[in-house]
């Protein structure tokens, strides 16, 4: 895969030619995913627009007060039978991209391994509140959590998505799993049973819709953590809080419609 990006840095970029060649690619069954996909978030928008709101009213519920660093829905939206989960939270304003509203972190299920696996991360009482600590608490007591991050989506006030990003183990306290077993997840994404069901199905359409992205990222993730474990214990380099983002690319909502066309699909 070519892409324009340096090995020290985070952003990466595919040129609509690229990214048309790598959806073309795809096995037979995520390209129909991604044509359904498609189909998917344009109904959720459509649905959106006639009730007059969005899937970030669908998130905050009832609050009346958005609050910086709270996960929304309480107690985040799982669905019980699959595993798959998500959130939406915001920084502080400092810290979000330009027009950022704030982002969701989406996770799959991950094997629960036993006795002080280091898979997973340990918490710090020093780590800052973007942990999902409220998921690690769940794990039995010398066990790893059993989800792993798939990709954060940033969004603009509108809910309109901006951004994806990948994160390093120690902000959302996930079981790390290597970029295949992570890609295989992302593609088996089924969140039929979350609530609210609606920003669930546009959350699920979101990752199936940039599957070829959101691979690229997880892949040029694990490069970056390849490259700085050939000389820091990967320990150290998993738990440095200096590195919070591991790969990203913005993306856009019309573009990829017009990729997808662009690549034969639809």
């Amino acid at each position: 895969m070519q892409v324009r990006s340096s090995e020290s840095s985070s952003h990466l970029r595919l040129g609509a030619s690229e990214l048309q060649r790598l959806m073309r690619m795809e096995p037979r069954l995520q390209r129909q995913q991604m044509l359904q996909a498609a189909e998917d978030v344009l109904d959720c928008i459509q649905t959106y627009s006639r009730r007059g709101t969005g899937v970030l009213a669908d998130v905050l519920g009832k609050h009346t007060q958005f609050e910086e660093w709270a996960h929304y829905p309480n107690n985040d939206a799982v669905d019980a039978r699959t595993g798959y989960r998500f959130y939406y939270h915001a920084h502080a304003a400092s810290g979000r991209m330009a027009g950022e509203h704030g982002h969701f972190h989406v996770f799959g299920p991950a094997p629960t391994l036993q006795n002080g696996n280091k898979a997973g991360p340990e918490l710090s009482s020093a780590a800052p509140p973007d942990l999902t600590a409220d998921l690690a608490a769940d794990a039995p007591p010398g066990s790893t959590p059993d989800y792993t991050h798939l990709v954060g989506i940033s969004v603009d006030e509108r809910g309109f998505p901006l951004r994806l990003f990948t994160t390093n183990r120690w902000v959302t306290a996930e079981q790390w799993l290597p970029a295949p077993a992570v890609i295989r997840t992302m593609h088996k994404i089924d969140m039929a049973q979350a609530k609210p069901a609606a920003a669930a199905r546009w959350v699920e359409g979101m990752v199936r819709l940039f599957a070829v992205q959101i691979a690229a990222l997880v892949q040029r993730r694990d490069a970056r953590i390849a490259t700085r474990t050939l000389h820091a214990d990967p320990e150290r380099v998993f738990e440095d809080r200096r590195t919070h983002i591991l790969s990203q690319c913005r993306i856009d909502l019309a573009k990829q419609f017009q990729f997808l066309e662009g690549a034969g699909i639809g």
